[in-house]
């Protein structure tokens, strides 16, 4: 099944960093709160674009971390907001 609107891994990350837990803490909160289990490595595999969290997960992991679901969500369409870099000489 697919998901129409993807996780951001940078608001994941953002808002972790901004309740200064560390991913390992916020694994052993998943686990704790929710009864979830995954690998320090899979959380930020998430956080760095390269893996989609499950809907139950992002769930969770918004739960563990107060906020609202759709705050950790990305644009619905990112080629409309992806931005060109500009490279200086």
């Amino acid at each position: 099944m697919a998901q129409l609107t993807q996780a951001d891994g940078l608001k994941i990350r953002r808002e972790r960093e901004r309740q200064e837990l560390t991913v390992d803490e916020l694994v052993a909160r998943l686990a704790a709160e929710e009864d979830i289990r995954r690998h320090p490595d899979y959380i930020r595999n998430i956080e760095l674009g390269y893996k989609q969290p499950s809907p139950r997960l992002l769930g969770s992991i918004a739960r563990v971390l107060g906020v609202e679901r759709d705050t950790l969500l990305g644009p619905e369409n990112p080629r409309l907001t992806r931005r060109r870099r500009v490279v200086k000489k």
